[in-house]
């Protein structure tokens, strides 16, 4: 599948990934992160890719659904019946603006129980309305990607992350750009200098 590199922090493993023949067309990118530890080591591998992105002309939104209050879907059916997506009155209402102008969508999390964290996940859930068949309009977002790190020494603690965004992106029809793993991180900052970084960054410039 992709490259398994060395990396001061820990290896790294970088699935497909962006090239930067595709960085002509500026976008809108969202990266959605999902720690609640501010300046974190999920936290820095988007702030990376976000760097990177920038020097390629991209406009970058990061939105820290670790640190918004964001509940989970009530499966109640009532989208849309008060004109917003949803009816719940949360940091949601901040966040589905950001999704309906961005070109590509980022995931950035760390690895929670095999996993991206609640948090984020309670934010992808909420996506709900945009997927329903009676619907005023759909989200333009066309490519996707996702960016983890976690303690774990082994690549195969993000598979089931990893096949949550494959089902996730292919029903919705947006292209892959690229997957990033970090592995044995977990103090606060222990990404810092290393290579991970760097890799995150040039796919931002790819992007």
């Amino acid at each position: 599948m992709g490259a398994l590199l060395s990396a001061l922090a820990g290896p790294l493993s970088w699935h497909g990934g962006a090239k930067a023949a595709h960085a002509a067309e500026k976008k809108n990118i969202l990266i959605l992160t999902g720690s609640a530890r501010e300046g974190g080591n999920s936290d820095l591998l988007a702030e990376a890719f976000a760097g990177g992105a920038r020097e390629a002309g991209h406009e970058v939104e990061i939105f820290a659904c670790g640190r918004a209050e964001i509940r989970s879907c009530l499966g109640c059916g009532k989208c849309w019946s008060a004109g917003a997506p949803c009816v719940q009155k949360d940091d949601f209402e901040q966040l589905w603006p950001l999704l309906e102008k961005a070109d590509m969508l980022v995931f950035c999390s760390p690895l929670y129980w095999y996993n991206v964290s609640g948090h984020l996940k309670c934010a992808v859930d909420r996506l709900f309305p945009y997927s329903q068949k009676r619907k005023p309009r759909d989200l333009r977002i066309r490519e996707a990607m996702l960016l983890m790190c976690g303690e774990s020494w082994f690549e195969k603690s993000f598979a089931g992350a990893a096949e949550a965004y494959r089902q996730m992106i292919g029903y919705k029809g947006w292209k892959d750009r690229g997957r990033l793993f970090a592995t044995r991180v977990f103090e606060k900052g222990e990404i810092r200098g290393s290579s991970v970084l760097e890799k995150a960054r040039e796919m931002g410039r790819g992007a």
